[in-house]
C-alpha cells in the first residue's frame, strides 16, 4: 500500500472521531477501532470512505489486540502510525477505589497502549520507521482530588513511553506524548463511579469532595477553548512535522500547568493549587 496506515483506538467519539476524520482528509489509510457496541456511531458520523477500515476493538481484550494487529500485518503490510487514544476515567477519591477498580483503570489506560506499542514495534523496526502517538493528559503531569487512579494511569504511561522514546529512536521510530488539558466536550458524562463513590456522593466523609469537584470540573470543561477538533488538528500537524520532540502540550491550560510545574518550587505549586480547590474549607468536616 502506498498510503501510510494509521491505527486509531477509541475512534468512535471525541478526539478519536475527530482524528479519524482529519487523517482521512489528509490521505492516510485509517483503521478506526472502538468497542463493538460503539461501531454504529461511524455510520452516522463518517460518510463511507475507501480509505477507512473499521474494526471492533476493546483495547483491554488481549485476544482482540493480537488478532487485529495480525490481520493488519498480514493483509495491509503493518501499521505506520499507532495512535493510542482510547481511555477511561474513574471519578473517586483514593479510599473509594478498590484493587479491581485500579486494575480496570490501568488495563485500559496503561497496559493496553503499552501492549499495542509492543505489537507494532517489530514491523516498524524492520522498516526502520514508524510513529507511536499517545493521547495522554495534563493529568499525566499533575493530579487532582477524586482523580487519583486516572492520574496514576497517565503518569505510568508517560514514564514508560519516555523510556520507549530512547529505545525506539535508533530504529527511526518516533514516540510522542500529546497532553491536552480540559477539552470542551461531553466526555465528562462518561466518567466512571465506583460502588463506594456512588455511596459517598450521597453521604459520608467524602460527600463534600464530590459535591464541589464535579460541578467545578464540568464548568471548566464547558468554558474550555479547546475542542476535540482543535486537538485532532494539532495531532495531525505533529505527525506531519515528524520531529523528535517527545512531549506536546496542545491546549493553553496544559501549557500553563507545564510552566508552573517547572518554575515554581514544589511546595508553592501545591500550596497554590490546594487553595484554588472549590469549597475546600468544607472538606474534612
Amino acid at each position: 500500500m502506498d498510503r501510510e496506515c494509521v491505527l486509531i483506538t477509541g475512534a468512535s467519539t471525541g478526539i478519536g472521531l475527530a482524528l479519524t476524520k482529519y487523517f482521512l482528509e489528509a490521505g492516510y489509510t485509517v483503521f478506526a477501532t472502538a468497542r463493538k457496541s460503539s461501531l454504529s456511531r461511524f455510520a452516522t458520523e463518517i460518510d463511507a470512505h475507501r480509505n477507512l477500515i473499521i474494526r471492533p476493538l476493546d483495547v483491554a481484550n488481549a485476544d482482540q489486540r493480537h488478532g487485529l494487529i495480525k490481520e493488519i500485518e498480514s493483509n495491509y503490510g503493518g501499521i505506520d502510525i499507532l495512535i493510542n487514544n482510547a481511555g477511561i476515567s474513574y471519578r473517586a477519591v483514593v479510599e473509594d477505589m478498590t484493587v479491581e477498580d485500579e486494575k480496570s483503570q490501568l488495563e485500559t489506560n496503561y497496559i493496553a497502549p503499552m501492549e499495542l506499542a509492543r505489537l507494532v514495534l517489530p514491523s516498524m523496526r524492520m522498516k526502520r520507521r514508524g510513529m507511536i502517538i499517545n493521547i495522554s493528559s495534563v493529568s499525566g503531569m499533575m493530579a487532582m482530588p477524586t482523580m487519583s487512579s486516572y492520574s496514576a494511569s497517565k503518569f505510568a504511561l508517560e514514564g514508560a513511553m519516555e523510556a520507549l522514546w530512547y529505545e525506539a529512536r535508533p530504529w527511526g521510530i518516533i514516540v510522542k506524548l500529546v497532553q491536552p488539558g480540559f477539552v470542551n466536550s461531553d466526555s465528562y458524562n462518561n466518567v466512571l463511579l465506583t460502588k463506594k463513590a456512588i455511596l459517598s456522593k450521597r453521604s459520608g466523609p467524602y460527600y463534600p469532595y464530590y459535591k464541589s469537584m464535579e460541578p467545578f470540573v464540568e464548568q471548566i470543561m464547558n468554558l474550555a477553548l479547546a475542542t476535540p477538533s482543535s486537538v485532532a488538528k494539532k495531532v495531525l500537524k505533529i505527525v506531519r512535522k515528524r520531529t523528535w520532540k517527545p512531549r506536546h502540550s496542545v491546549t493553553i491550560d496544559a501549557r500553563i500547568f507545564y510552566v508552573l510545574r517547572r518554575i515554581l518550587p514544589r511546595f508553592i505549586y501545591h500550596f497554590l493549587l490546594y487553595h484554588l480547590l472549590p469549597d475546600r474549607k468544607t472538606w474534612g468536616r
